[in-house]
């Protein structure tokens, strides 16, 4: 699960022009089965999506 923080780290890199697959390479899944992973690309895009609603 990526958390608020990941969320608002993501979009400021994202503003930044930063592309999402490098996105992710920065983000660690914190909690849940896949802890200490890093994040899909689309369930970023679905995250900021959520937030961006």
């Amino acid at each position: 699960m990526i958390d608020e923080d990941d969320v608002l780290f993501a979009r400021a890199l994202r503003d930044k022009g930063t592309p999402m697959p490098d996105i992710v390479k920065k983000l660690t899944i914190k909690t849940g089965k896949n802890a200490g992973q890093h994040p899909s690309v689309a369930s970023l895009y679905r995250a900021l999506a959520d937030t961006d609603a």
